[in-house]
C-alpha cells in the first residue's frame, strides 16, 4: 500500500521537484499539489492523503492558518511543515497547531523519505530524531 502525499507550496518548481523526489520511491504516491492554501485544503478533503507537506510562507493568505486548518481536517492526517528557513515563532505556532514535524526543504531525499515512512506509521509523538539532517521536531 502506498503512502499518499499532498504538497502545498506556492512555488511551482518547488512542488514539482519535491514530487519527483518522492515519486522515485515505490511506496510513495503524490496524490496532488496546490499553489495556495485554500485550494490545497479543498483538495485534501477530497483526496484524503496520509500526509500533507506544506510551506506556510505564502504571499496569499495566512500560511499558519492553513497549517492549523490542515491539522484539524481529521485525526489520522499527518501534517509536516517543509520550509526554506527556520522562523522560531512560526515553528512554535506550527507545533502548537499539531504538526508532526518542521523540516527544512534542503533535507536530503533519504532522510525525508525515512521521516515520511516513520511519521505515517507511528503514533503521535513517536518520530525519529535526525541530528544534523535538517529534520527539526
Amino acid at each position: 500500500m502506498s503512502i499518499r502525499i499532498f504538497i502545498i507550496d506556492e512555488h511551482r518548481s518547488a512542488r514539482e521537484i519535491l514530487a519527483r523526489r518522492l515519486t522515485s520511491q515505490s511506496d510513495i504516491e503524490v496524490v496532488g499539489t496546490a499553489g495556495n492554501g485554500e485550494y490545497g485544503l479543498s483538495r485534501i478533503h477530497q483526496l484524503r492523503p496520509d500526509l500533507v507537506l506544506l510551506d506556510p510562507k505564502m504571499k496569499a493568505g495566512n500560511g499558519m492558518d492553513v497549517v492549523r486548518r490542515a491539522c484539524s481536517i481529521n485525526s489520522g492526517l499527518k501534517v509536516t511543515v517543509l520550509t526554506s528557513y527556520i522562523d522560531p515563532e512560526e515553528r512554535r505556532t506550527a507545533i502548537q497547531s499539531g504538526v508532526d514535524g518542521y523540516l527544512l526543504k534542503e533535507v536530503d531525499t533519504e532522510n525525508l523519505v525515512e521521516w515520511i515512512r516513520h511519521v505515517v506509521s507511528s503514533n503521535e509523538g513517536e518520530y525519529p530524531e535526525h541530528e544534523g539532517s535538517n529534520v527539526i521536531t
